[in-house]
């Protein structure tokens, strides 16, 4: 049985015919587009009405270009794959010697190609975003040493009349519901309330 290597040195030696090697490559071309279609397909789980529906296609065309012997591939119409994949297509002009290497590691995984969504270049991207937000909020939080600082201050409170215990829900300006639920009636930190004279008090 022939290894990979000694098919590679066969190769090369047969390339040395001009007619040779430019027959080979055109064969392998549509060997590898043909075969590549039938592996990103099967990589999503997905039959082959499946790709011909994304694509706008019967499912007999799918299968037809799934075919090794298939040679009359289009840019349109391989565009409309890739975007069916998620992927994007390139179209390059390679050297002979590029294209042995492709053809000595020619097997299933190396023609696998991940989605947008599963790409792991943009879940890296995205993963280090999220590291960013939350280093951000947690240097916004105050340390120890300020938090000690914070309860030295001793900030003048005020009491809300008409919620604090001891005091007659008749005096002063009636209940607001939205302080009743901020603030449950018994201190607030800022402003004194305008429609009464607060109640000085130090923590």
């Amino acid at each position: 049985m022939k290894t990979i290597s000694d098919l590679v040195k066969k190769i090369k030696n047969s390339f040395k015919s001009e007619e040779y090697r430019h027959a080979y490559v055109d064969e392998f071309l549509n060997l590898s587009i043909a075969t590549q279609i039938k592996v990103l397909r099967e990589q999503r789980d997905w039959g082959q009405k499946d790709i011909a529906d994304r694509v706008g296609m019967k499912q007999p065309r799918i299968s037809v270009m799934e075919n090794v012997n298939y040679s009359s591939w289009s840019i349109n119409t391989l565009r409309k794959l890739a975007k069916a994949f998620d992927l994007t297509l390139r179209v390059s002009f390679e050297s002979f010697g590029s294209r042995v290497k492709e053809i000595e590691q020619f097997k299933r995984k190396a023609l696998e190609r991940f989605s947008f969504k599963d790409d792991p270049v943009f879940a890296e991207v995205e993963a280090v975003e999220v590291e960013v937000k939350v280093t951000a909020a947690t240097k916004a939080l105050p340390d120890a040493q300020e938090r000690e600082s914070l309860e030295v201050r001793k900030p003048l409170l005020w009491v809300i009349p008409s919620l604090s215990a001891g005091t007659s829900q008749g005096k002063g300006k009636p209940q607001r519901e939205d302080v009743v639920l901020k603030q449950r009636g018994i201190i607030g930190i800022g402003e004194h309330p305008p429609w009464e004279i607060p109640k000085m008090a130090t923590a």
